[in-house]
C-alpha cells in the first residue's frame, strides 16, 4: 500500500521558492531531482501555506513505509538531508500516512488549492475515525459540493503533538477550486451537519491551504 510522508517546515528569512534564482528554490530543486532518483518514490509535491507564507508542506509517495526507511539508509540521504536542513528553520515535523479512499490522494494535490488539516488526538484515534471521515468525504461527493475537487484522509503512524496534546493524529486534504469556495462551503447544512465525523475525539486541530507543485526532474 502507497504511504505518503508529510513534511511541515518553516523555511529561512528571505526564501522565495518560487523564484529560480533564490537559494530556496535551488536547494528544493536538487531535493527534488535526489528524491527522483529513488527507488519507491511515485510522486512528490510541495507548496507554500497560504496562510503562512514562510511555511514549507511537502507530499512524498512511496511505495510502502519501508521505501521510505530504504532510503534513509542510502549513501545519499545524508547530504540530501543535509542540504535541505540549510533552508530550514528549526525542526521539520514528519509524519507518514496511509490515505484513503485509494487513489484519491493526487485528485486531492492536483487542485487549484488544497485543504491541509490535522486532527491531534491525546492517544490513539477513535477505532472507528477513518470510517466516519471517509464518510464526511463520500457525503461531500454526493451533495456535489460547489468548488470541491476530491480529498483523502488518513491517520498517521506516529504520534504526533499540538499544543500539549500528543499521540496519533489524522490528516484531511482536500482540493477546493479557490480558498474561497472553501469557505463557503462552511457555511453551508453539508459542513455543519457532517463536521463532527471529523471532529470526534481531536483535542487540537490545525488547517491551511497549499496550492501544491510537483516535483519534475530535468
Amino acid at each position: 500500500m502507497p504511504t505518503t510522508e508529510v513534511i511541515s517546515c518553516a523555511l529561512v528569512s528571505g526564501s522565495k521558492p518560487g523564484d529560480p534564482d533564490n537559494e530556496a528554490a535551488k536547494v528544493l530543486k536538487e531535493v527534488g531531482d535526489t528524491l527522483s532518483n529513488q527507488n519507491g518514490l511515485q510522486q512528490a509535491q510541495f507548496g507554500m501555506q497560504i496562510e503562512k507564507e514562510n511555511m514549507l508542506q511537502m507530499f512524498m509517495d512511496w511505495d510502502s513505509i519501508a521505501s521510505h526507511h530504504a532510503f534513509e539508509k542510502t549513501g545519499a540521504y545524508k547530504p540530501f538531508l543535509q542540504r535541505f536542513m540549510t533552508i530550514v528553520d528549526g525542526e521539520p515535523t514528519i509524519c507518514h500516512v496511509d490515505f484513503k479512499p485509494d487513489g484519491a490522494l493526487p485528485r486531492a494535490l492536483s487542485a487549484p488549492v488544497t485543504e491541509v488539516a490535522t486532527f491531534y488526538f491525546a492517544g490513539e484515534a477513535p477505532k472507528d475515525y477513518l470510517e466516519k471521515a471517509t464518510r464526511f468525504l463520500a457525503n461531500n461527493e454526493g451533495e456535489k459540493v460547489d468548488g470541491y475537487l476530491g480529498g483523502a484522509v488518513g491517520t498517521t503512524y506516529e504520534e504526533i503533538e499540538r499544543e500539549g496534546v500528543k499521540g496519533k493524529g489524522a490528516v484531511l486534504v482536500i482540493g477546493w477550486s479557490s480558498v474561497e469556495a472553501h469557505m463557503k462551503f462552511r457555511e453551508t447544512s453539508t459542513f455543519k451537519d457532517n463536521i463532527q465525523l471529523l471532529r470526534q475525539g481531536a483535542q487540537k486541530i490545525s488547517m491551511n491551504h497549499v496550492p501544491f507543485m510537483t516535483f519534475i526532474k530535468d
